[in-house]
């Protein structure tokens, strides 16, 4: 079950096992490749126990009431790149890509002149837990916002597609801005200096070591370094030469110098990384290809899936059943 929605139901006193019993496994959710029967960040096992909730309570905010209580540290998957971000816009676009790798809502972020709508966009408008799910959606991100870059965060407006139902001051105070109704979509809109805000989520109180002492270091080690830090920051899609030296507080002409005297280069080191990486996701078996993709920086498991087999000649359909350990045979009776 989703460790955000559970949070929020058991801080309100709810019964989680009274209130959904397990949903059905999906067996056709994943083109290339059978998924675990249980992972951490299941869409459908979200949904499954917020219709429940909802015809439970007769609540029609219910919502609105989960969404501004979900930890936003507990996003799941998509949560601890988001957090990792340095501000609130690129936390916002990591959890819009992760959302395209699944089975469900998307997140999609647009600039309007000085305006940054992040709008949802449901799989199914007219599903009976349509409603709520938005509501908790649209007021986790806030939340989300709020916790992590410390501000009180008031957008400027929120845009809904429902007409204006009796319980509309309850929007109003969850949100904390006016809200539109019989609008087209369903979207937070944020001033764009918002996006903008830094994000506190990441432990900044030891100081880095000093450039000097790191440019001391030989070769052999500064190229474990860079290894290093390229495994940190494989999610990252725009993942960059200069990033990489800002992570080992080096500047980009020494990243270079060195990689030129180790004989590689950036852009290989970068695939080594993704694929090992990729290898050890997938010998584990706990995660789906989607969020494989995700973790390693790609736009979905198509790229992924066409990635691994240049490297490795294989499918990760086909490396994660050879890597699957044998079966134990079992002791006689």
């Amino acid at each position: 079950m989703p460790r955000d929605l559970l949070h929020a139901l058991r801080e309100g006193g709810y019964d989680v096992s009274a209130l959904a019993p397990a949903p059905e496994s999906d067996t056709d959710s994943d083109p290339f490749d059978h998924q675990p029967a249980a992972h951490a960040a299941d869409p459908q096992q979200a949904i499954h126990l917020l219709l429940a909730v909802y015809h439970a309570t007769g609540d029609p905010a219910i919502g609105l009431w989960l969404g501004s209580r979900m930890p936003p540290d507990l996003l799941g998957l998509a949560g601890l790149p988001a957090m990792a971000g340095p501000s609130l816009g690129t936390a916002l676009r990591r959890i819009a890509r992760y959302q395209k790798l699944l089975a469900g809502d998307r997140v999609e972020l647009r600039r309007q002149g000085d305006e940054a709508w992040v709008c949802i966009r449901p799989s199914d408008p007219e599903a009976p837990d349509s409603r709520p799910r938005i509501d908790m959606e649209l007021c986790s991100l806030l939340a989300f916002g709020r916790r992590f870059t410390r501000k009180p965060l008031h957008p400027l407006r929120v845009s809904l597609r429902i007409g204006r139902p009796a319980w509309h001051l309850r929007y109003t105070e969850a949100f904390d801005c006016p809200v539109r109704f019989g609008e087209p979509e369903d979207a937070i809109v944020f001033g764009r200096r918002d996006l903008a805000l830094r994000l506190m989520a990441r432990d900044r109180s030891s100081p880095a070591a000093p450039p000097a002492s790191r440019d001391l270091r030989p070769a052999a080690a500064s190229l474990y370094d860079v290894r290093s830090a390229l495994q940190q920051l494989a999610g990252d899609r725009a993942l960059s030469l200069a990033a990489v030296a800002r992570h080992l507080d080096i500047s980009e002409r020494t990243l270079q110098r060195r990689l030129m005297a180790a004989g590689t280069s950036f852009r290989t080191l970068c695939e080594d990384a993704r694929r090992e990486l990729a290898g050890h996701y997938l010998s584990e078996g706990a995660l789906s290809l989607g969020e494989i993709a995700f973790r390693l920086g790609f736009d979905d498991a198509n790229s992924f899936f066409r990635a691994f087999r240049r490297w490795t000649g294989m499918t990760p359909g086909d490396y994660r059943r050879h890597a699957a350990p044998a079966p134990q045979p079992q002791p006689p009776a």
